[in-house]
């Protein structure tokens, strides 16, 4: 039977984690319309600069996965169906949308036999990886990453894997137990990831395998022992705020400082190397040695602090459960997949004609300020109906697969 703990997932609805998703899905979004942000003075290259760290958002997308797919393995882990209404449940929440518009994209691109568009694809030999949820090994077999109007499928491919691995180590492991593996497992992750920059260097494949992610899916999936475990939470209740501050503070700080002090961090990173390398050189080589290992902290933290206190009236969770963050987090799954064909197809098509015309710095912003946003407004909308009409009729069928 299902857990009846007080601090079970199934069956609850947890408000202030669609806060947290709707936060992460503006992040993400931040990040990918940053080249719409005209770069003409200092101020504007800084907020295209901290837009551009937007993908921040996807590290607070993997907390929030190993948490509440974790706490719903703990709490369904004694059902006779386990692994199938897991699984079957998984299926009807993640593939229908994800073949539906990975199938128009690339069917569409054949029809219409545009080359703008078919430069922006994956080659025709590499599209089995999207189908198959392998798209994120792509940079290290193929040699190149390419694919922008479906390259951020990346990350649902880091967590099906995610998925299909992981119910059956929770099934195999004393629910007590569990919590030593999954950091164990999160702190392993992390010393793979460094000593595999130590031998290759920084590169942005490595940032895509799912090795190097799952020091933050094991980060969530520690939150969610911790979660059930009430004498635990009372132990860490008091730090989970200052940690969760420590670990997203150090991020920005350290981030800040290579922004503004980018020869000597780069000296830092690479000493007096005959190669010249950017600033965004020493970014990734920061994320890839600790960066994601702050944000894996940090994010950690506020995601157990913020389920944990979900039923304190406090401004936080006023905020998180606010009826203008709660419906983007209800459709993120469907803005994450839509935002970004529908940017790369805008930003080809539209946004071209409509900079034609301006005459001034004032009117580049204007037109760029109009652009962001009614690119977000139709991205909203699109999520929105593709959830109601299309998206929340298959997941009526989950109630087939309820665990017994």
């Amino acid at each position: 039977m299902p857990s009846t703990s007080a601090n079970a997932i199934v069956g609850r609805k947890l408000r202030s984690l669609d806060g947290l998703r709707a936060i992460a899905i503006i992040l993400v979004f931040l990040h990918h319309v940053r080249g719409q942000i005209p770069v003409v003075n200092r101020f504007t290259f800084y907020l295209s600069t901290y837009a551009a760290q937007g993908w921040m958002g996807v590290d607070l997308f993997f907390v929030l996965s190993g948490f509440l797919i974790t706490g719903i393995l703990l709490d369904t882990r004694q059902a006779s169906n386990y692994f199938r209404g897991f699984y079957a449940r998984r299926v009807l929440r993640i593939f229908p949308l994800y073949y539906a518009v990975l199938t128009t994209i690339l069917v569409g691109a054949g029809i219409l036999n545009s080359p703008e568009i078919t430069t922006q694809l994956p080659l025709a030999q590499d599209r089995w990886l999207y189908f198959c949820y392998l798209a994120n090994w792509i940079g290290l077999w193929k040699g190149q990453l390419g694919a922008s109007l479906i390259a951020h499928f990346w990350s649902l491919a880091v967590e099906e894997q995610f998925y299909l691995v992981w119910p059956l180590v929770v099934w195999l492991v004393r629910p007590r137990s569990l919590l030593w593996v999954a950091a164990s497992l999160a702190a392993f992750a992390a010393l793979a990831r460094l000593a595999w920059v130590a031998h290759s260097g920084a590169q942005v494949a490595i940032a895509w395998a799912t090795t190097s992610r799952l020091d933050e899916l094991f980060a969530g999936a520690v939150g969610a022992c911790f979660f059930r475990v009430p004498e635990r939470m009372l132990i860490i209740r008091k730090w989970l705020p200052w940690i969760a501050g420590l670990g997203i503070g150090s991020f920005f700080l350290a981030f800040s400082t290579i922004l503004f002090f980018p020869e000597r961090t780069t000296i830092f990173f690479y000493g007096h190397s005959p190669v010249q390398h950017t600033l965004d050189d020493a970014v990734l080589l920061f994320m890839e040695c600790g960066g994601y290992i702050l944000l894996a902290v940090g994010f950690g933290a506020l995601v157990l602090f913020t389920a944990h206190t979900q039923s304190e009236n406090s401004w936080v969770h006023r905020f998180l459960g606010s009826r203008l963050l709660v419906p983007i987090g209800t459709y993120s799954y469907g803005i994450y997949v839509f935002h970004v064909p529908l940017l790369g197809l805008a930003a080809m098509f539209a946004y071209p004609r409509l900079m034609a015309g301006v005459r001034s710095v004032a009117e580049a912003a204007m037109v760029s300020v109009s652009f962001v946003v009614v690119l977000a407004a139709v991205t909203f909308a699109v999520s929105a109906i593709s959830y109601e009409c299309f998206e929340k009729r298959i997941l009526r069928l989950k109630r087939h697969f309820e665990p017994k």
